[in-house]
Parts: C-alpha cells; structure tokens; sequence
C-alpha cells in the first residue's frame, strides 16, 4: 500500500474497502514439514498502482554502538529510535524520488530472521471508527527494516513488532510474516492500537489476498499456544456487537470484517487453493471463508510457489481471458514491482540460514534470482536509483521484457516464460549444489563465508542480467518485425535463443570449442552434436545434417542456440 491510494481510500470510505485499491499484494505460506526440502516459505507480491517502480536491493551493514540513529518515514515525518547497534539485513527499497519513505519489502538478518511486509487489509467501517489508525505512526514504509535491525529471532520480532504497535500505534491495516529456523508466524494489525499474532503450522500453507485471515481464536489463548493479541481486542469486539463465534472461540476475520469477503481478495485465495489443494478448492464462491490455513494435496517446492505468483486464474471459470472475466484480480499482475519467498533451511548456520528468491518487474515474464541471505553486497545494478529507464539497472533489465511480452501474450508469452523457467530450474540446482561449500565456507569463518556468498550472488544475478539483455534484444526485433506487417503475412512468435554451454553441460554433454572452423561439439557418450557459429546447420554425430529454425551465434562471449533444438538435446 502506497501513501496516496491510502488517502483515497479514507476519501472513499462509503463506497469501497481499502482492499479494493489498486494497491495491494498477496502473500503464501509453506509450513516446513510440506516443504520438499523442509524449509519454511514466506513469500509476497509487491504490487503498486503502475508499473514504472523502480526498486533496488541492498545489504544494510551491522552498527555497532552508534547511539542516536533512528529509522525515518520520510512520507510522514514519523521516527522510530534505534538501539546503539543493529543488525545486518538484506532490503529491497523504492527508488529515492518515490517520496514515500523506504518500503524495504522484506529483509532476512544475521540471525535467520526473515520478514515480509506487508499484505494491506482493512476492516469494517465501526471497527475503524472505533479504534482509529495513527497518524505519523507506524507504517510498511520502514516496517520491515525496523523488526530486522533488532530481531535475533522470530519470537522476539514479532515482540518487537507488537510492541511498536502498542507504543506508538499503527496508521495502517496490515498482515506480517516473520520466520527464523525454528518457527514462522503471521501478524494482523487491525487498527491503531490492536493486533493478534498467530504461531503458523509446520504441517499447512497458506495463499491469501488483502484481507484479514485469523480465524477462531480463544481469548483464554496464551504466547505459548501459540497466540498474541492486543489487550481488550476480545472486549471491543463484544462492545460493538461484532462477534462471531464459535462456542467460546472467536472467529476474528468474520468479527472484524462484518461477515463480507470481496472477489478481489477472495479470488487468490481460492486459486491458491486450486494450486496447492486441488483437492479441497471446489468451485469458487464469492461470499465463502476460505481458511487461512490447509494441508497442501502434495508437498511444495520453491518452483511451485513461483508458480503461484504467475497465476493469472488460467484453465478456471474466472480466467481473464474469458468474455466478462477480465476484471478479475490475478495474483500474476503486471503492477507488481518485485516478489520475493523467504526460504529458512532450519539446519544452516544461522549467519546465512535462509535463500531469498527475489523477482523484479512482474513475475509472468521475469525471473527468480536466488541469494544467501549472508551476503554483504549486492550487483551494482541493484543500486541503481532512478524514476526513468534506465539499461543499466536491475529492475529495469527485467521490467522491459515484462512490458513488451504483455503486448500480446499469444505472440511473446510462451517464449519468454520458457527461457525465464529454464533459468530458474538451472538456478535453483545451483543453489543445491552451492549449499555444502556454503556451509564449509562458514565452518572455516564467517568471513570465508559471507565472501562466498555475496560472489556467488553477484555472479549469479550478473549472469541473469547479461541473458536479459539478449532476451530483451531478441523480443525486441520480434516485434519490430511483426510491426506493419502486410496483411499477406504472418506475424513470428517469439521464441528465444538459450546459452548453449550451459544448457548442454546441465544435460551431461561435453562441450567442445574448435578454433578453425567456429564450431562447437557436445557429446554424451555415442551422442554428438556439432554446430558452427553464424549458421543454421546442426552435423548430428559423423553423418546426417538437421537444419536449425535460427542460425547459432556469439554476443557478449556467450554462445546462443535456439530453445526448440535445446529442449531435444
């Protein structure tokens, strides 16, 4: 949620939820034990009102007694103090001429703490003239950062959260998700002064829009079962007549939000269901309460929950594509400006615990770059401030291929979300691989280790970067062809052109340069392939010649072919 959409929204009050504007995001869930790889997932979508938000992602160092700083909003003057030392964090911030303070996003610390924030929400109108928001207070703007700066684990963030909330109060609705290697919780801010946290089940997920998800709580319920709430929540609740329970329990979500579930959340909580419990999702119904948690039909890897945040409700009723269905709100929107998952292995050292998959621009036609989360520095691209295109930054690398292959899906989709899914399968056996020599490297010293990380991230993310540049160019020119042409013609779908080294060494070939000629020969046992720079002619083993649908080529010292000829090797 963005400054000026909030005011709009108080201007609208009799008309519409705050969850209904055009800010708004969706966060998941996986609880370690439905994990394929045992970790805990937090993820979000940060989706803004247009699609030009450029954000950055950086590494704030640890401070060591520096007494007098504090954490500055600098949209609404409000600060927060900070002790005289801090934490190391990782942060994705807005680009500086936003004026609207930070919005780190998310952050993982030194200690494996991991926060996202935040998914807006809003309640009913007498609960919010009941218990006002704070003006100048607390808000996503500098959330995130300020729990990270001073969290040595989850339990104690969200003691830190709460306690922010309690001190100076809050001037917004929002859903908080902290983990570290031991525990993940969710935290719902309602209003000014009230709030309940909820530990989160190892064993169930969770996909939700902007609105509030908590449902049956007791009020006899204490920290150690697992709940945290604000005094007097419970007494409010039955002042203003709003309860809705169950025995003795409390459904919060219908209590605070009037019994009323609106499509444009209610949608991606559904078809988060249908993604990850088919079996439980049924057809979608507008007025029903989905469950903020259930146990997934098979357990969930990090691809699938990317998958998630590409969802656009394809193959259901409410695909946008459909005639009346195109007003739909998807999870896969092309507002979004960067989408992170949180990934907490419970059993790497502390220092570097978690795996933050971070996408910039929308992620139907992005890509998923993962980094340890001990790294200490970032690619300069990542840096690079600025409302205006720029080739050289991070977010504008991925973004115009975002933008161009969302001009006409059924030409430039298919092409681009297949390069972007081969990176990432690439990426992520990267990370497995890298996993052992991460923690030999920080068994030597934190310093060996935070060195091997931050290289890796930095290669890794200048890798991606150097590929988009080709993707870009080559997406490019498509369109430029298929851009006046004559009505006796057929416009090109785009397809892309892959690294032939890297996709041929993932798949067990021996890759071979010979200087004279310009070729390249990959062989896996009796299976060879040779190819020659600027043509289109592929000698399969010592005999028969395919010919190629685009002639194989070197730029910037990587050599390309074309994805259909990849996918047979």
């Amino acid at each position: 949620m963005k400054r000026p959409i909030r005011t709009l929204s108080v201007s609208l009050a009799g008309i519409m939820l705050l969850s209904s504007s055009a800010l708004a995001c969706t966060g998941t869930y996986v609880g370690k034990d439905v994990s394929d790889q045992g970790t805990y997932l937090i993820a979000r979508s940060e989706d803004q009102g247009q699609g030009d938000y450029n954000k950055m992602f950086k590494v704030q160092p640890r401070v060591e007694n520096v007494p007098g700083r504090y954490l500055e909003d600098t949209a609404n003057g409000f600060k927060l103090p900070l002790p005289d030392t801090t934490y190391q964090y990782t942060y994705v911030p807005d680009y500086t001429r936003g004026d609207d303070g930070m919005y780190p996003g998310s952050c993982t610390n030194e200690y494996g703490v991991s926060v996202t924030a935040t998914v807006s929400t809003s309640t009913c109108e007498a609960w919010e003239k009941a218990d006002p928001f704070i003006e100048s207070s607390l808000r996503e703007a500098i959330l995130a950062a300020s729990v990270a700066a001073v969290s040595t684990s989850a339990r104690e963030a969200v003691d830190v959260l709460l306690g922010y909330v309690d001190q100076y109060g809050s001037e917004e609705g929002n859903t908080v998700m902290i983990a570290d290697q031991k525990e993940a919780w969710i935290v719902e801010i309602y209003s000014g002064h009230h709030y309940c946290a909820m530990k989160m089940p190892d064993d169930k997920v969770a996909v939700f829009g902007n609105h509030n998800m908590i449902g049956l709580v007791d009020p006899k319920a204490t920290p150690e079962d697992g709940y945290i709430y604000s005094d007097g929540l419970f007494e409010l609740i039955d002042e203003l007549g709003l309860a809705v329970k169950e025995g003795e329990l409390y459904h919060l979500a219908k209590s605070l939000c009037n019994q009323t579930r609106e499509d444009y959340n209610n949608m991606r909580n559904w078809v988060g269901m249908t993604i990850l419990a088919p079996s439980q999702a049924g057809e979608y119904k507008s007025d029903e309460f989905y469950p903020l948690f259930y146990t997934p039909d098979e357990k969930v890897s990090v691809l699938k929950v990317m998958d998630i945040y590409r969802n656009r409700l394809e193959g259901t009723p409410l695909d946008v594509t459909l005639p009346g269905q195109e007003g739909n709100r998807v999870i896969g929107t092309e507002r979004s400006s960067q989408i992170h998952i949180l990934q907490t292995f419970p059993d790497w050292p502390a220092e570097c615990a978690a795996i933050d998959w971070l996408a910039l621009g929308n992620t139907q036609h992005s890509v998923f770059i993962p980094f340890f989360s001990g790294i200490t520095d970032t690619a300069p691209a990542y840096h690079l401030d600025g409302d205006t295109y720029d080739s050289e930054g991070a977010f504008w690398k991925f973004k115009r291929i975002c933008t161009l292959a969302e001009q006409n899906r059924s030409l430039y989709s298919k092409g681009v979300m297949e390069f972007w899914d081969m990176q990432e399968q690439f990426m992520y056996q990267q990370m497995l691989d890298a996993a052992s020599v991460m923690q030999a490297k920080y068994a030597e010293s934190s310093e060996a280790g935070d060195a091997y990380v931050t290289e890796l991230g930095i290669q890794m993310a200048e890798w991606e970067m150097k590929l988009s540049d080709n993707l870009y160019a080559k997406l490019l020119t498509t369109m430029m062809h298929n851009t006046g042409l004559s009505a006796s013609r057929e416009p090109a779908t785009f397809m892309a052109d892959v690294p032939l080294r890297q996709v041929a060494e993932s798949k067990g070939y021996t890759v071979t340069w010979n200087g004279d000629n310009q070729s390249v020969t990959m062989t896996r046992g009796t299976t060879s392939y040779t190819v020659t720079l600027e043509s289109y002619d592929c000698q399969i083993g010592g005999g028969d010649t395919m010919e190629l649908t685009h002639y194989v080529y070197c730029k910037d010292g990587v050599t390309y072919i074309p994805m259909d000829f990849a996918k047979t090797l």
